[in-house]
């Protein structure tokens, strides 16, 4: 598997192309059909798992049920060193995502409280789920920088920040001797998406912008909705768009890259997922892909992409 390597002082790690997304692990009691889930994702050669403390709290008895499948799975097949475990914290309540949530107060309760259900000393990437540009990075990365001290989190980052901030963040943290951010996690895939179609102003996504500046400074992101909720799946597999339950995506031109999809799949033979999430390992920074799925079959079908690359040409036909 394309992998890209994360290192600081004390740590490296190797980050695979495409990671499984557990947000939608939203019951206590239904471990052997996730298990299922992350058996054949590891058995496909995955090595990542990204949660959440927000996951699922969002639905009744939901709270800590998706860090918790998590940590019980890690426990019973005794793998905790083959995996490498991504969570975030600091998210704001679902009653008003507008009222940020990083103090140092809740950034340590929810990295403690992530440890505590996953049953693990460390993840090995925290990053803080949402931004406030109120609050200047000079009272942010020193709280930061005590999870890596502390050996909590072996690398942090952020998800959900505009590169401007991070940009201000890893100043500050050179200046001051400490761990900068090393990874943004962005909603990003091959579907054209602005805030305004996204519904949600805390979420942010690539654009133009950004991605000059991820490519300038070869800057690590993880993009979550890579396979744009399955919108080019769906479709180019003959589904209605009328069934598309994520109509955000539904515009003249994601209909035009879809298919472009379609082409590249009957030029190459490979599924609709593999092109998508190949057109993300192909990107001009390292990029790992945060997929989800809820059937076995589809993680042999996305993990088919986990070596796929496009050149320039083919890059630009998709984007079309």
């Amino acid at each position: 598997m394309i992998t890209f390597t994360l290192k600081n002082d004390k740590y490296s790690i190797k980050v695979p192309a495409l990671a499984f997304g557990t947000a939608a692990f939203e019951r206590h009691d239904n471990d052997p059909a996730y298990f299922e889930l992350l058996d054949e994702y590891a058995a496909c050669g995955g090595t990542c798992i990204d949660t959440a403390r927000t996951y699922c709290s969002w639905i009744e008895g939901g709270e800590d049920s998706s860090e918790g499948v998590v940590g019980r799975w890690l426990m019973h097949r005794g793998n905790r060193d083959k995996m490498l475990i991504v969570t975030k914290g600091g998210h704001p309540s679902h009653e008003d995502m507008h009222v940020s949530r990083l103090t140092r107060e809740d950034i340590e309760y929810d990295i403690n409280r992530s440890l505590s259900v996953m049953g693990i000393d460390y993840v090995d990437i925290f990053l803080l789920h949402r931004d406030d540009e109120s609050i200047p990075v000079s009272e942010i990365m020193p709280i930061l920088n005590d999870l890596v001290k502390s050996g909590k989190a072996h690398f942090i980052g952020v998800s959900n920040w505009h590169t401007q901030r991070i940009e201000a963040a890893n100043k500050f943290a050179e200046e001051n001797g400490m761990e900068p951010l090393r990874i943004s996690q962005i909603n990003y895939s091959l579907a054209h998406l602005s805030s305004d179609m996204l519904g949600d102003d805390t979420l942010v996504s690539m654009d133009m912008r950004e991605h000059t500046w991820y490519a300038k400074h070869n800057f690590p992101v993880m993009a979550f909705s890579p396979q744009a909720k399955g919108f080019f799946s769906k479709l180019a597999k003959g589904e209605s768009v009328k069934n598309i339950i994520e109509g955000q995506f539904v515009s003249t031109a994601n209909l035009a890259r879809l298919s472009n999809v379609i082409k590249l799949c009957n030029a190459t033979g490979k599924q609709p997922a593999a092109v998508v999430l190949g057109y993300l390992n192909s990107q001009p920074f390292p990029v790992s892909s945060v997929f989800s799925a809820s059937k076995a079959w589809q993680i042999k079908e996305d993990m088919e992409a986990q070596d796929v690359v496009y050149d320039e040409k083919t890059l630009r036909m998709l984007e079309l």
